[in-house]
C-alpha cells in the first residue's frame, strides 16, 4: 500500500521496535540538577558504527531484542512517544520505513527530534543527531539519495528518560514532496494493519453517534473510559462492547470518553474520541459548608490511590482522607509501606509524599514497625539538590520547592539531634536551612506573586503545601503562609466566573478545554458547594487536619463583576468579567516602563558569585527549565496559558500554537496547552487580540482554536469568523487566515490556522447592546480588523493599534540579556 507525505512533507507510516527502557545510573555529583542532567544527557548515546538491521518484518524481533509494530497515533507528525519517568532511564527505540520514487533522484529532508538520532538511508550513515536535550527541539538536513523503486530509512533513537521525556523524531521531506511515496515493509502483513488504521482515521462522533464510512473491521471494540483516578482501576476502567460490522454506534449518554480498538495481524491500533455535548459539569446536591468538606473527603477516600499515568499509584492524599473518615482499610498498611518505598526511591514528586507523610506524623500514631522504617527513609531523603543522590526530582518550580524546603524543617524538628545522610547535617541543622529557604521562598512571593499563577493544577499543590508551612512551623511564619494562602485563594476566587475559574495561567493542562474539570475546582467547590467539583488529585484531604480558615468574601469574590488589571510573577494579568461575558489574558509584551524585572543569577553565575543556597537561584534554574516568566512574542513557551474568553463555566474559547501535532501527544506544551512559541496579547475592554509568528526553527506552523460549537445556543462559522451566543453573551473570532475545521480528539471543537503569522481579534457583547445574533456579527465585521505588516489594527477603535511591531524596540535586548537564550540547551 502507497501512501503519500503530509501536506507538510511529513513522512506519517513506520514500523518500531520499542520503547527499550532500563536503569540509567551514574553517581556523579552535582549541586545544580539542571547541569547534572544536561551532562547525563551527554554521557547517554551509544556511537553507532552501522545499520543495525537491513531486513524488518511485522512482529519479528527487532536489533533491540523487541518485536516490529506500525506505529499508528491519529494526526501525529512525529513517532512520539514521549511519557514520565520518575526515575532515571535509558530509553531506545528503533524505527524502519521506505520510500518509493520512479527514478534515482537527491531530496533533501529535516530530522526534527530532542533526542539523539541516528538515521541511515540505504545503509548510508546520513544523520547522527547527538546529544540529546530537553528543549528546544533540535533540526538536522540530511540528503537522500534515492534510487529507482523502494529505499529503506532506518532511525535508532536514544535519550533519556527523565520526568517528561520527549521521546519523538520526525523526518520531513523538503522538495520533490509529490514523487514520494512511503512503503512499509513486509506488505502481505502490513497492509492489513494500514487498512484498520486508515478506518479508525474516519470515524466521527455525531448527534451522539459513532459514525463509520465502511463497515468496522472483525473484532473492533467500542470502550467507554470511566477516567477513574484510581490506580487500582487501571485495568478495568475501559468498558468495551464488540462492534464487528456496524457503520454506526449510538453512545451510551453519560459515558463521553470513547475508545476504539482494532485489531489486525495482531497489532492493536487504538483511537481516542470525546463527545464534548456530554462532558458537563458535577454538581453536589445542596448541602452546607460542614456537610461539604464531609462529602469531599469521602471521595477523596473512596480512591485507593492516585494513578500516575497508570504506572503506579501515590496513596498518601487517600489515606489522609480515610483515617480522617474512619475508613481505614485492611490494604493501608501495605500501601503506607509502598508509599515509604517511593519515598525511599526518590520518585520524581515524592516531595508529595512527605508532605503527606508530615501531616500524618504530626496527627497519628505508629506502631514501632512503622516508627523505625519511617526514620530510616526520613534520615535517608534527599532533601535538596546539593545533597548526596542522583534520581530524577524536580526540586525547582514553585510548588515542587516549597514542599522540599518544609518538608526539610519538619523532619528535621522529628529528628533534631540525629544524623541526615544525604544532607551531612542534624536534624536541627536540617531545620534551620529549610526555614531560611521557607522564609525566603514566603518574601519572594509577597513581594512579587505567584510565578505559577492560578495554574488550576499547581495551586493546589502549592494550596497543600502552604498547609503545611501553616500548621508545622513558627507562629512568625504561621502567619505569613495564611496571609499567602489567602492571595492565592482569592486570585481563584476573582477568576472564577459562572462557576468555573477561566484565567490565564502559569502552567496549565489540557483540562483548560474543559475549565469545570480543573483540579482547582475541588478548592473552588470547597469554598461553595453550589460551584461545580472536582475530585482535584486529592489535595484537599491536607485540608482536614489544618488549623487554616478559609477567608470571608471569596463567594463575593467568584460573583461580582469586575475590570481590573494586576501583577503577579513578571506577569500582568488582565480580566473583565460580567453577566455577558468574561475576558482574562497575560499582556505580551507588558507597556509598563517602571516594571523591574527579576534578575535570572544562572546567567550571572558564571561571570560572578552567586548564592546557589538561595531561593532566588531556585527561582532561576525554574524559569532556565519551565520556560520565561517574562511574557514576550516570540520567545519559544512552555506550559504558559495565555488568554481565555468565556460566556459560561462551560463555554470557553482561546487559541494557542501547540507544542504536538496531535491530541494524544504527551508533549510539554502539548496540544490544547500551552504554547510552542508565545504570542502577543493584548486587551482592552471588550475586545481581545493575539498574534503568533513561527520561527522556521519550529516544526509546527499552524495555530488552532478550541471552539465548542456544542455548547453555545447559537454558532455561526465563516471563513475568517466564528460566532457564538450563549445565554445573554456574544462572542465573534477573527482569524487573519482562513480557519479551517479539524476533527481530532473533539469533534466540532476545533479550527486550524496554517501560516507562519497569523492574528486573531476577539469581541464580546451583551444581549442588552445587541438584540440579536445578527445585529451582533453585523457590528463585528464593521470593525474590520486588518493585520499587515506585524501589526494588528483595530479600525473601528479610531485606527488604535493593539499592537506595535511585534519585533521592535521591545524586543531590541543586549545579547546578554535575550530571553530566549536561558533555556536553550537544556
Amino acid at each position: 500500500m502507497e501512501n503519500r507525505l503530509n501536506e507538510e512533507g511529513f513522512i506519517m507510516q513506520y514500523l518500531i521496535s520499542g520503547l527499550r527502557e532500563e536503569p540509567f545510573i551514574d553517581h556523579t555529583a552535582d549541586e545544580n540538577q539542571l547541569r547534572y542532567e544536561k551532562y547525563l544527557r551527554s554521557i547517554l548515546t551509544i556511537p553507532q558504527t552501522k545499520e543495525p538491521q537491513d531486513r524488518v518484518k511485522l512482529n519479528e524481533t527487532g536489533d533491540l531484542g523487541l518485536p516490529w509494530r506500525y506505529y499508528y497515533n491519529y494526526g501525529n507528525w512525529f513517532v512520539d512517544l514521549s511519557t514520565f519517568y520518575s526515575v532515571l532511564t535509558r530509553v531506545e527505540i528503533d524505527a524502519y520505513t521506505q520510500l518509493k520514487v520512479k527514478e534515482d533522484v537527491q531530496v533533501k529532508a529535516v530530522v526534527w527530534s530532542y533526542a539523539s538520532v541516528d538515521l541511515w538511508c540505504n545503509g548510508e550513515h546520513v544523520c547522527a543527531m547527538a546529544p540529546p536535550v530537553y528543549k528546544p527541539i533540535q533540526k538536522q538536513t540530511v540528503i537522500f539519495n534515492l534510487k529507482k523503486g523502494i529505499n529503506r530509512l532506518y532511525i535508532r533513537l536514544q535519550t533519556l528518560g527523565v520526568r517528561d521525556t520527549r521521546t519523538l523524531f520526525g523526518i520531513q521531506v523538503i522538495d520533490r514532496q509529490d514523487e514520494i511515496r512511503v512503503v512499509l515493509p513486509d506488505e502481505e502483513h502490513t497492509n492489513p494493519v494500514l487498512s484498520c488504521a486508515e478506518w479508525l482515521d474516519q470515524l466521527i462522533i455525531q448527534d451522539g453517534k459513532l459514525l463509520c464510512h465502511t463497515p468496522a473491521p472483525k473484532g473492533t471494540t467500542l470502550g467507554y473510559d470511566s477516567m477513574s483516578p484510581d490506580f487500582a482501576r487501571t485495568e478495568t476502567k475501559v468498558e468495551r462492547h464488540d462492534i464487528s460490522g456496524a457503520t454506526e454506534a449510538v453512545l451510551e449518554a453519560g459515558r463521553p470518553y470513547i475508545v476504539v480498538e482494532c485489531t489486525a495481524e495482531g497489532q492493536k491500533l487504538i483511537r481516542r474520541m470525546e463527545d464534548t455535548a456530554m462532558i458537563v459539569p458535577s454538581f453536589q446536591k445542596k448541602v452546607d459548608y460542614e456537610k461539604n468538606k464531609e462529602v469531599i473527603y469521602h471521595r477523596i477516600a473512596d480512591v485507593e490511590s492516585l494513578s500516575r499515568g497508570g504506572k503506579f499509584g501515590f496513596s498518601i492524599s487517600n489515606i489522609l482522607a480515610r483515617k480522617v473518615t474512619g475508613r481505614i482499610t485492611a490494604k493501608d498498611r501495605a500501601l503506607f509501606l509502598e508509599t515509604l518505598s517511593q519515598i525511599e526511591k526518590r520518585f520524581d514528586c515524592s516531595d508529595f509524599l512527605v508532605c503527606g507523610l508530615i501531616r500524618y506524623l504530626k496527627n497519628y500514631e505508629l506502631d514501632d514497625e512503622l516508627k523505625n522504617r519511617v526514620k530510616e527513609v526520613l534520615l535517608n531523603y534527599r532533601y535538596w539538590m546539593d545533597q548526596e543522590g542522583s534520581d530524577a526530582m524536580c526540586f525547582w518550580s514553585e510548588n515542587h520547592s516549597l514542599m522540599f524546603y518544609v518538608s526539610a524543617m519538619n523532619a528535621g524538628e522529628f529528628y533534631p539531634e540525629e544524623y541526615f545522610t544525604r544532607a551531612h547535617m542534624t536534624g536541627r541543622q536540617l531545620w534551620e536551612a529549610g526555614k531560611k529557604r521557607v522564609e525566603q521562598w514566603l518574601d519572594d512571593v509577597e513581594e512579587r506573586g505567584f510565578e505559577e499563577f492560578l495554574s488550576t493544577v499547581y495551586m493546589c499543590v502549592t494550596f497543600a503545601g502552604l498547609l503545611n508551612v501553616i500548621d508545622y512551623t513558627p507562629k512568625e511564619i504561621s502567619d505569613r503562609a495564611v496571609k499567602v494562602t489567602d492571595r492565592l485563594l482569592e486570585m481563584l476566587a476573582l477568576h472564577t466566573y459562572k462557576g468555573s475559574v477561566i484565567a490565564p495561567m502559569g502552567r496549565v493542562y489540557r483540562q483548560v478545554i474543559y475549565p469545570f474539570l480543573q483540579g482547582a475546582q475541588a478548592l473552588m467547590n470547597l469554598i461553595d458547594p453550589d460551584v461545580p467539583y472536582s475530585y482535584g488529585e486529592g489535595w484537599l484531604a491536607f485540608y482536614a487536619t489544618s488549623r487554616y480558615e478559609i477567608p470571608e468574601g471569596l463567594k463575593k469574590l467568584m460573583r461580582d463583576p469586575v475590570l481590573t488589571e494586576y501583577n503577579t510573577g513578571n506577569a500582568v494579568i488582565r480580566l473583565e468579567k460580567n453577566e455577558a461575558y468574561c475576558i482574562t489574558s497575560v499582556q505580551s509584551p507588558r507597556k509598563d516602563t517602571d516594571y523591574d524585572r527579576w534578575v535570572n543569577l544562572t546567567l550571572l553565575e558564571e561571570r560572578q558569585n552567586v548564592d546557589k543556597t538561595s531561593h532566588a537561584y531556585t527561582k532561576s534554574l525554574n524559569e532556565r527549565f519551565h520556560g520565561t516568566t517574562c511574557f514576550e512574542p516570540g520567545v519559544y513557551g512552555y506550559q504558559q496559558h495565555m488568554w481565555s474568553c468565556a460566556l459560561d463555566s462551560e463555554t470557553q474559547i482561546f487559541a494557542n500554537h501547540p507544542g504536538g501535532t496531535c491530541d494524544s501527544s504527551q508533549m510539554r506544551p502539548g496540544y490544547w496547552y500551552g504554547n510552542g512559541v508565545m504570542p502577543a496579547v493584548r486587551q482592552e475592554k471588550g475586545i481581545l487580540g493575539a498574534v503568533y509568528q513561527i520561527p522556521k526553527e519550529h516544526p509546527i506552523h499552524f495555530t488552532h482554536v478550541y471552539w465548542p460549537g456544542v455548547k453555545f445556543d447559537q454558532n455561526k462559522v465563516e471563513d475568517h469568523w466564528l460566532f457564538g451566543k450563549k445565554g445573554n453573551g456574544y462572542i465573534g473570532m477573527w482569524c487573519s487566515k482562513k480557519l479551517q475545521p479539524y476533527q481530532d480528539q473533539v469533534f466540532n471543537c476545533e479550527y486550524r490556522s496554517y501560516g507562519d503569522e497569523i492574528a486573531y481579534c476577539v469581541f464580546c457583547g451583551d444581549q442588552k447592546e445587541y438584540n440579536t445574533m445578527e445585529a451582533f456579527i453585523e457590528n463585528c465585521k464593521k470593525r474590520t480588523p486588518v493585520y499587515a505588516d506585524g501589526e494588528l489594527i483595530q479600525i473601528s477603535f479610531n485606527s488604535k493599534k493593539l499592537y506595535h511591531r511585534l519585533y521592535g524596540d521591545s524586543m531590541e535586548l543586549d545579547e546578554s540579556d535575550k530571553k530566549c537564550d536561558i533555556f536553550i540547551g537544556i
